[in-house]
């Protein structure tokens, strides 16, 4: 369970900086800089995989010390991890391809921004949903 608390912060806070780091990269036309972000993107994917994988370890502690309410709050944000982390998987694959393309300069490296683009919208929104149903877990405070 622990390490899963640890991890699972990867996918959610590694594309933010990743963004940050990508627009860095377009503004000052570095490519080193953009391959730096698509190296963010990659970890944030490694952490979305190594978070599905050490979940279920989590869910089953979480469900011994509340029998009655965690099966629920657990299996909702097990739903939205796996989509999450679908998307988290695209934007790593995308990022390798990045960083092919800009070392072999091909022609693709600017639709991989526009791909890498539409993955951050949904990695941003479905990463939220995420984390806030893995909170409404424990925090009953957040539960409607």
């Amino acid at each position: 369970m622990h390490f899963h608390n640890l991890i699972n912060h990867l996918p959610l806070f590694f594309p933010l900086a990743g963004i940050i780091v990508l627009i860095c990269g377009l503004y000052f036309k570095s490519e080193l800089v953009k391959r730096i972000a698509y190296l963010l993107f990659i970890v944030a994917a490694i952490g979305a995989f190594m978070s599905m994988n050490s979940g279920e370890e989590a869910e089953e502690a979480i469900e011994g010390l509340y029998p009655k309410t965690a099966h629920h709050w657990a299996h909702e944000h097990e739903e939205r991890a796996e989509v999450f982390s679908l998307v988290m998987y695209g934007l790593g694959l995308i990022s390798l391809i990045g960083i092919w393309a800009s070392w072999s300069k091909n022609k693709i490296q600017k639709y991989v921004v526009y791909a890498l683009a539409v993955f951050l919208v949904s990695a941003l929104y479905f990463g939220y949903q995420t984390g806030k149903s893995g909170g409404q877990v424990i925090h009953k405070e957040f539960r409607k």
